[in-house]
C-alpha cells in the first residue's frame, strides 16, 4: 500500500507539472497530498518514509496500523483522481524501476520492502485499467527469495513474471549487435562480424569463448572486458583484438568479480577472503585432499578480526569450508556422468559430500586474480557456469553456520553433570570459549593442571582488543586468562585456593570459572565468603560463569548484533563483583 501510494504521488506530481495535463487533475481533492509529498531532489524512498512517520499512530498494534493504512493514505481517492486525470489526457504512464535490492540485506524486512514494491507494481496494473503500467527489475536471486518468503507468491507473482537468462548464444549476439552498432558494421551474419575484429585464437565462436570463460557470463563482464581489450589494440594502432589484449585487462577483471564475491558473502561468510587467498598459486584443479592443508593452514589461525575469526572457529573441519565454498560458487565439482564441473552459485545443496578423491575446480573468472595455473582443463569441462542471477545471499548459506551453533548447543544438552561428563565438558567450553570469544582473545589451549590431573583449564591470551579485556588488562595485569572448568554446581575452598595458585605473573589477579550452575549469582555462604577473602586478602577477583552464560552468547550468534552483548554483559558482570559482592571494608 506503502508503495501504491509512492507511485501514484510520482505521476500525480508529473501530471500537475505537465503544461498540457495538468488541468486535467482534479487538484482540489487531493491538495494535501500534493503540498506534502516533497520535492523531485528527495527520493521516493524518503518521502514515503515521511509520510508514512506523518500517518501511523506508534501506540497502535502494527495490525491496526495495516488495517487503516489504505484510508491514512486514501488510496481510493488517489486512483479515481487520476484514472480520471489520465483518460481526460488520454496518455499512459510507464514506470520502470531498477537496483531496488542495493542497500537491503536478504533478510526478512530487506527481501518484504522489495516484494511490497513489486505487489504494488502488479495492483497497479489491474486497478488502473493498464493506464498506469510499472515494471520493476531485479535480481534471480532476489526473486527466489521473494518466492520462498512470500506465502502468496503462486498466487499474485509468478504469473507476472519475465526472467531472463544469459548464456552463451545471447551473449554471442548481443556483443556482435554492439560490435555492428560501434563500428558500423556491413556483416549481418553475427559470426562474420566478430572474425572482423578478432584475430588469430579468438575468431570464430570458440575464440569468443575464450573470453567468455574469464567471466560470470554477465553482459557487463564481457562489454567491460572487450571495451578494455579493444582500447589496448586501438593503442598500439590495431582495428582487430588479439588474445593479448584479452589477457591485458582480464586480471582486472577477475580481480573485481572475485571483491564482488567478498561483497556478497561477507555478512554470512565472514571468512570468505582468507578462504578464497588460501587457493592463491595452486592448479586451478585439484582433488580435496590437496586441498584440505590449504584450508587447514587458515583454519589454524588465531590473529584475524572478530568476524572472520568466530566464523573459522565455527568450522569443525577442512570439509566444511569446501562444502562453503562450493555453495558461494567459488568452487565446482566434477560430474562423473557429464564428464564436466558443475557450479553452484545459490546455496543449493550445501551439505554436499566431499571424497578424498572429489575433484574440484576454482571457478575460471577467478583464475588470474588469485595467480591459478590451468592444469590443461579442456573449456569444454568448465562450460556449466551460470551467470550472475544465480549468485545468491541465501538463507542456505547461513542456516550452514547456523546448524553448526545449533549442534555445539545439542552437544552441551547431552553431557552429564559431574565427573562422567568432565572432559566432555571441558571440551566443549574450550569450542565454545574460542567462537564467542574470537578476536578478543586468541591462542585458547587446554592448560592441564599437573597437580590435579582430572581437572583441567583453559588459557587463552588477552589482546586488548575490547573495552572490557583492556579493563582486565589495565586494572588486573593479567595477559593470560584462566578459564577453570567445573562440570559440577557448587564450588567453595578448594576451586579457589587452587586458581589463586595460578594466579601470578602473566596470569595476573583475575580468572574465570565455569560451573554447570544456571546463572552467575554468587550464593551467600560460603561460596561468596571465598571469593570476599581472595579479593581482600590477595587483591585477586575469580568471577564465576554459568554454562547458561556461555550457551545464551553462543546462540546469539545465529543473528550477530553490530553492538557487543557479551562485552557489555561481561563489563557490567565486573561492576557487580566490585560494588555489591565486595564493598569497602570498614576500618
Amino acid at each position: 500500500m506503502a508503495w501504491r501510494y509512492a507511485i501514484y504521488m510520482e505521476i500525480l506530481v508529473e501530471l500537475v507539472g505537465h503544461y498540457k495535463y495538468k488541468n486535467n487533475v482534479d487538484i482540489s481533492q487531493v491538495r494535501d497530498h500534493y503540498t506534502s509529498w516533497g520535492s523531485r531532489r528527495q527520493s521516493i524512498s524518503t518521502k514515503i518514509r515521511k509520510k508514512l512517520k506523518s500517518v501511523l499512530n506508534e501506540s497502535d498494534s502494527p495490525q491496526s496500523r495495516i488495517a487503516d493504512l489504505s484510508d491514512n493514505l486514501e488510496l481510493d481517492l488517489l486512483e479515481e483522481v487520476l484514472l480520471e486525470a489520465l483518460e481526460k489526457s488520454e496518455v499512459q504512464y510507464v514506470v520502470f524501476a531498477d537496483r531496488l535490492d542495493e542497500g537491503y540485506s536478504p533478510d526478512n524486512l530487506g527481501v518484504g520492502i522489495i516484494d511490497g514494491f513489486i505487489q504494488a507494481a502488479i495492483d497497479i496494473k489491474s486497478r488502473m485499467k493498464e493506464k498506469i503500467v510499472a515494471f520493476a527489475f531485479v535480481r534471480d536471486n532476489i526473486y527466489r527469495a521473494i518466492s520462498k518468503l512470500d506465502p502468496d507468491f503462486t498466487r499474485n507473482i509468478e504469473g507476472q513474471t519475465l526472467r531472463l537468462h544469459w548464456d552463451e548464444y545471447n551473449l554471442f549476439n548481443l556483443v556482435c549487435f554492439r560490435l555492428k552498432s560501434a563500428f558500423n558494421c556491413e556483416h549481418e551474419n553475427s559470426v562474420r562480424i566478430w572474425n572482423h575484429y578478432a584475430a588469430k585464437e579468438l575468431k570464430g565462436r570458440e575464440g569468443f569463448r575464450l573470453a567468455l570463460k574469464l567471466t560470470l557470463y554477465r553482459p557487463r563482464d564481457i562489454l567491460v572486458l572487450l571495451n578494455e581489450a579493444f582500447l589496448k589494440a586501438n593503442s598500439n594502432d590495431r582495428n582487430q583484438i588479439i588474445l593479448e589484449d584479452i589477457e591485458y585487462t582480464a586480471k582486472t577483471i577477475s580481480t573485481n568479480r572475485l571483491n564482488d564475491l567478498h561483497k556478497e558473502y561477507e555478512y554470512i561468510f565472514p571468512s570468505i577472503e582468507e578462504f578464497t587467498k588460501s587457493f592463491y598459486g595452486c592448479a586451478s584443479e585439484i582433488s580435496v585432499r590437496d586441498a584440505k592443508p590449504l584450508i587447514d593452514n587458515v583454519l589454524s589461525q588465531d590473529r584475524f578480526e572478530r568476524r572472520k575469526q568466530q566464523d573459522i572457529f565455527i568450522f569443525s573441519d577442512s570439509r566444511q569450508v569446501l562444502q562453503r565454498l562450493y555453495s558461494v560458487g567459488f568452487i565446482g565439482i566434477h560430474n562423473e556422468q557429464s564428464a564436466s564441473f558443475v557450479f553452484c552459485h545459490d546455496g543449493k545443496d550445501p551439505d554436499r559430500e566431499f571424497s578424498e578423491e572429489t575433484r574440484i575446480l576454482v571457478h575460471p573468472c577467478y583464475w588470474l586474480s588469485l595467480a591459478i595455473g590451468k592444469s590443461g582443463i579442456k573449456l569444454e569441462e568448465a562450460e556449466e557456469i551460470h551467470d550472475e542471477y544465480e549468485i545468491e545471499i541465501t538463507s542456505e548459506s547461513k542456516a550452514i553456520r547456523n546448524r553448526r551453533i545449533e549442534s555445539l548447543v545439542q552437544e552441551l544438552h547431552e553431557i552429564k553433570e559431574g565427573r562422567e561428563g568432565a572432559y566432555d565438558f571441558e571440551s566443549w567450553c574450550m569450542n565454545a570459549i574460542k567462537i564467542i570469544f574470537a578476536g578478543t582473545l586468541c591462542n585458547v589451549e587446554a592448560h592441564p593442571n599437573k597437580n590435579a590431573l582430572q581437572q583441567r583449564d583453559i588459557v587463552a591470551t588477552n589482546l586488548e582488543e575490547s573495552k572490557f579485556w583492556k579493563r582486565v588488562f589495565n586494572d588486573y595485569k593479567t595477559r593470560q586468562i584462566i578459564f577453570e572448568i567445573k562440570n559440577y554446581k557448587e564450588i567453595g575452598a578448594v576451586e579457589y585456593r587452587q586458581l589463586n595458585s595460578y594466579l601470578s605473573n602473566d596470569y595476573g589477579s583475575f580468572a574465570f570459572i565455569v560451573t554447570r550452575a544456571l546463572n552467575n549469582n554468587l550464593e551467600k555462604g560460603k561460596e561468596l565468603n571465598w571469593a570476599r577473602e581472595l579479593y581482600y586478602e590477595h587483591k585477586k577477583i575469580i568471577i564465576v560463569l554459568s554454562y547458561k552464560f556461555i550457551e545464551k552468547h553462543l546462540k546469539k550468534l545465529r543473528n550477530p548484533q553490530k553492538h557487543d552483548a557479551l562485552d557489555k554483559e561481561l563489563n557490567s558482570l565486573l561492576d557487580t563483583y566490585v560494588r555489591r559482592y565486595f564493598p569497602n571494608k570498614c576500618k
